[in-house]
């Protein structure tokens, strides 16, 4: 890097490199080559974050995904910690589209606020709802009820009345979107009030530790407009859930021989004629709250002349439910009193608790001041269509966030799962650069390549999920179905909670380099340090 900005590099605005090339003996320099990129191209206009360009103006190694090289050395630019420093929680009530603007709000305050005092705003995380739940967040206000998103940030600088003032005003600014604010000073508050932060993992404690973590970045001001699309995914996902579990209530009821406890006395047991009536009965209950939930599903934007709201408008406030206990579970209790009956209710809990546990919803945390947003789906690697319905709910995301002007990666860059939501054009140039110095595909071989042939490089085979050993969702699936379809048991339960993390080193075929060298992680560690 020459005339290095000692800051973000999207604000300079023009970021130069200078390129030596060398002889294999690292010693003889063959050339030199100079880079001089706007540095507004480092990232789509409008985003905090952007790693979707792999090509960047053929500046090597960056956001290369190690398809030219390895990086050997880096050399890094390293900022003082401001003297001071306050954390405030922020806690949003009602709905979240009215409460994210916030984010843009304090943004903009704090970037003028560190033109006039030097205060900066160190970060932002913000989490939604549902993990906050999963963390098993403590409400701080006293207004009752639960917060549908929380927002936690350091405020920092080298002046403590200036620090001081920025806290109260972005409070301030909270408490203007319905929501209240809380500031920690001392290092014992402040630990508290990131704690939190720290239990993300805990989304997916109701699965067996596995959750697709799909990162995208959307512009803050339409941030309102991503998490209503997210609110829309998950009740689309939960009515399905909903009315799979009337169907196999129906189908439980349907198979007739209902499950029947013992009586102290022959009469006390229901006749034939009884268990049909009865059965007769749960089936119309099931069957009335199917057709209740299958016309909100079909129906959901449709706006209701009574009440002039969309069923999803209703549904995100809670006005309507779709609920298993009041709306099925509670008239089945009443309709089978009784310890002859205590079975036939044991059995249907047993049917909730399994369709239950094959739900699928989106959780959201995001690094706010820069759009950010990770967007995860809890899912158990041993269900398959718990594993093919989030890969349409993945679907959905990317093609929500492209429609908001978004990208489909901040961070975690594209690898392999992602490949399939780039263009071949947006591909293109990083395949020409690919081609001129790496011809014979030596690093990643087809790695963020589409169909070598189409780049003038047919002996570069692309990388697929096919050839794959990741845990992707094509390995998994097969995984799930064999588990599935498998008695071996004790082998299924062990197997089933693997996340391929490759620390099992003597079992786990991960860390033997193989015919999938290429895609492990932990083999590429191995084979570059035998290098």
């Amino acid at each position: 890097r020459v005339g290095h900005n000692l800051g973000k590099i999207h604000d300079a605005e023009v970021a130069s490199f200078e390129l030596q090339y060398f002889e294999a003996d690292g010693k003889t320099l063959i050339r030199t080559e100079r880079l001089d990129i706007p540095g507004k191209t480092f990232r789509k206009e409008g985003l905090g974050k952007d790693v979707t360009d792999k090509f960047l103006a053929g500046l090597p190694g960056v956001q290369k995904e190690g398809c030219d090289g390895l990086i050997t050395s880096a050399r890094w630019v390293v900022h003082r910690m401001p003297e001071h420093t306050r954390t405030v929680c922020l806690e949003f009530f009602g709905n979240p589209k009215d409460g994210v603007p916030s984010i843009v709000e304090i943004k903009d305050y704090m970037f003028a606020e560190q033109k006039r005092s030097g205060t900066l705003l160190a970060g932002l995380e913000h989490l939604d709802d549902r993990y906050l739940r999963a963390v098993g967040y403590s409400t701080k206000s006293k207004r009752g009820g639960f917060p549908k998103m929380v927002l936690i940030g350091d405020i920092v600088g080298d002046d403590p009345d200036a620090v001081a003032r920025a806290a109260s005003e972005v409070v301030r600014l909270a408490n203007g979107r319905a929501g209240e604010g809380f500031t920690a000073i001392s290092p014992e508050a402040r630990k508290k009030f990131w704690a939190d932060r720290k239990k993300t993992a805990a989304i997916s404690k109701h699965t067996n530790a596995f959750k697709i973590n799909e990162d995208v970045v959307i512009p803050l001001p339409r941030m309102g407009e991503y998490t209503l699309g997210i609110e829309r995914i998950n009740i689309e996902l939960s009515l399905r859930n909903k009315l799979k579990l009337t169907n196999e209530l129906e189908a439980f009821f349907l198979r007739g021989s209902l499950p029947l406890g013992k009586a102290e006395e022959a009469a006390d047991m229901p006749s034939p004629e009884t268990v049909q009536e009865r059965t007769d009965e749960a089936l119309a209950i099931i069957r009335a709250a199917r057709a209740l939930w299958q016309q909100w599903m079909d129906g959901l934007d449709v706006t209701q002349p009574d009440t002039s709201r969309s069923f999803f408008e209703q549904l995100q406030d809670y006005t309507l439910r779709a609920s298993w206990k009041t709306q099925i579970r509670e008239p089945l209790a009443a309709l089978f009193t009784g310890s002859v009956f205590a079975p036939v209710l044991a059995e249907c809990k047993a049917i909730h608790k399994r369709v239950l546990k094959g739900r699928v919803w989106v959780a959201l945390h995001m690094h706010a001041g820069d759009g950010n947003v990770h967007t995860n789906i809890p899912v158990n690697s041993d269900d398959y269509e718990m594993l093919q319905t989030a890969h349409e709910a993945v679907d959905r995301i990317m093609v929500l966030a492209r429609s908001l002007d978004g990208v489909i990666s901040g961070e975690h860059g594209i690898g392999i799962t992602k490949l399939e939501y780039l263009s071949d054009e947006e591909i293109a140039p990083f395949a020409g650069y690919k081609a001129k110095v790496d011809p014979e595909g030596r690093f990643n071989k087809g790695k963020l390549l589409r169909g070598g042939a189409l780049f003038g490089a047919p002996d570069q085979r692309q990388a697929d999920l096919s050839q794959a050993y990741t845990p992707s969702f094509g390995l998994m699936g097969y995984e799930s179905l064999i588990m599935q379809q498998s008695d071996i048991g004790a082998i299924a339960d062990s197997v089933k909670n693997c996340l391929r993390c490759g620390k099992c080193k003597p079992v786990c075929s991960t860390h033997v380099p193989r015919a999938n060298l290429l895609y492990s992680p932990r083999n590429k560690i191995l084979a570059t340090s035998l290098l």
